[in-house]
């Protein structure tokens, strides 16, 4: 099968977190610390919790904070494939607890099955993981937010390409790039020359911390 790249829309939001986003992190560690009754959830509940993230991802593409890219079928046009990132910028930066907590304050709602206080927890301990690698490294760095494709179309190159393209931008700026790797991903970092500079242990497993430094163009 076929795919294309393109930049995403504000409309693609709730198919990307349908059909892409929440099916994808599944097996997720942090996923499973922030729904830890994923497995029995009634269909009401899983849609809502998709509905949340639609929401969350509506309210990322408005901010242009961040940049997104997502992989299609050249089939049919539906997305397969969707990843983010942003440019660190230390004074200012919004942590990942920090982050949660904001979520957690403007929304106007949340899922029944969302375990707030695991979700804070291990967003903090990512924070201090990253922060730990990246203290020395200034304001030349690139993470890497979100990674993602969906089930059925994995292992199919969707997430080569959106590497190579994440990785082009990373090099084209001279920056170092990051990334929390699920343990699903941490293979195809690898390939793209991230080393493992360390872990976090959560109640769901491991979530790995990745660097890659630039390469020259």
């Amino acid at each position: 099968m076929a795919y294309n790249l393109s930049d995403v829309k504000v409309s693609d939001a709730d198919n990307i977190a349908r059909n892409v986003e929440v099916p994808a992190m599944q097996n997720s560690p942090l996923y499973r610390t922030m729904f830890p009754q994923a497995a029995t959830m009634t269909e009401a509940q899983k849609n809502e919790v998709i509905d949340w993230y639609s929401d969350m991802l509506t309210d990322a593409f408005l901010d242009g904070a961040e940049s997104f890219l997502k992989a299609c079928s050249v089939d049919d046009g539906s997305p397969v494939g969707f990843c983010g990132w942003t440019a660190i910028e230390r004074k200012g930066e919004t942590t990942d607890d920090e982050r949660s907590k904001q979520v957690l304050r403007r929304a106007t709602w949340l899922p029944e099955t969302l375990d707030q206080d695991g979700w804070i927890t291990l967003s903090r301990a990512l924070r201090m993981e990253r922060d730990r690698v990246l203290k020395d490294l200034g304001d030349m760095i690139t993470r890497l937010t979100f990674m993602a494709v969906r089930p059925g179309h994995q292992r199919q190159g969707v997430g080569s390409m959106m590497m190579q393209q994440f990785c082009n931008e990373a090099d084209l700026h001279g920056r170092c790039a990051f990334v929390l790797a699920a343990p699903e991903g941490v293979g195809l970092y690898a390939r793209f020359g991230f080393d493992v500079v360390g872990c976090v242990e959560s109640p769901q497993g491991i979530i790995t911390s990745m660097l890659r430094r630039p390469r020259d163009s």
